[in-house]
């Protein structure tokens, strides 16, 4: 009985760590595309509009592809940030870089600190946060064509995050920035992939632990049941097995003695 049970067990962690591994498999059904020209973009939709750019991505650089939208973009994520990218303006590579992303960072050098914003303009309405003097932890993303906030200076903006408490993303201007890494050419490249198949015709995404913990218990559960179900007539047996007479006993007086047909 006990190898009977342990085989169960043995075949429950089986069972759980396949169909762990599926899942994981289906949630890393990715490409990384290299950037091999100028001015191309993630997008905040799939649609070719201006207005919808949100900074170009370093050319050298890679995006992940998480899937396929339409005929003309596809799903991808740059360093932590999602979007969509133009089928014609990147090349899928079979391998994974060890560099997709550059490392770069940049300071604010305004006395007065220097706006953050939902889009590349000064607008108030639009101002998620104030970034401090000298603030130089600010992570950069990519450069985007905004609003001239000063007259014959730049138009250029920062895309960047930004961490105080709370994490932001957004955009700065550059005029105001200094001590920009420099980001040198990713020389890493794999073979070409044409045709890349996705697994799933839906944007992937992945199960949060609550809901990988309700999977196993429902998957764990009806196993324990089955469990129970052999071990039971077992159980009950042994119990019977071990149950003995109880012995009445007989007083008389200042002695006691049995009644041998009560252990009949």
């Amino acid at each position: 009985m006990k190898k009977l049970i342990c085989y169960i067990f043995l075949t429950i962690f089986s069972i759980l760590t396949m169909f762990t591994s599926s899942l994981t498999t289906l949630a890393e059904n990715y490409f990384f595309a290299k950037v091999v020209q100028e001015d191309v973009y993630l997008y905040s939709d799939p649609i070719d509009n201006i207005d919808k750019t949100m900074f170009e991505i370093p050319k050298t650089y890679f995006v992940k592809l998480l899937d396929e939208t339409n005929n003309d973009f596809y799903y991808a994520m740059y360093k932590d940030v999602y979007g969509y990218v133009k089928k014609s303006q990147v090349v899928v590579m079979d391998g994974t870089p060890t560099s997709p992303y550059p490392n770069a960072t940049f300071r604010i050098f305004s006395p007065d600190g220097i706006g953050l914003y939902s889009s590349p303009s000064t607008s108030l309405t639009n101002q998620l946060t104030n970034i401090p003097y000298l603030t130089n932890t600010l992570k950069f993303y990519g450069y985007i064509s905004g609003q001239e906030a000063i007259p014959e200076k730049s138009n250029i903006w920062y895309y960047c995050n930004y961490y105080n408490e709370l994490n932001y993303y957004g955009y700065v201007y550059s005029v105001f920035c200094d001590q920009l890494s420099q980001i040198q050419d990713n020389l890493e490249t794999f073979n070409v992939i044409e045709n890349p198949i996705f697994k799933t015709n839906e944007s992937p995404t992945e199960l949060s632990p609550t809901a990988m913990a309700f999977i196993i218990i429902g998957v764990s559960i009806p196993c324990l049941l089955v469990i129970y179900l052999l071990i039971k007539p077992s159980l009950t047996k042994d119990k019977i097995l071990n149950e003995h007479p109880k012995v009445k006993k007989k007083y008389h007086g200042d002695y006691f003695e049995f009644d041998d047909n009560e252990l009949n």
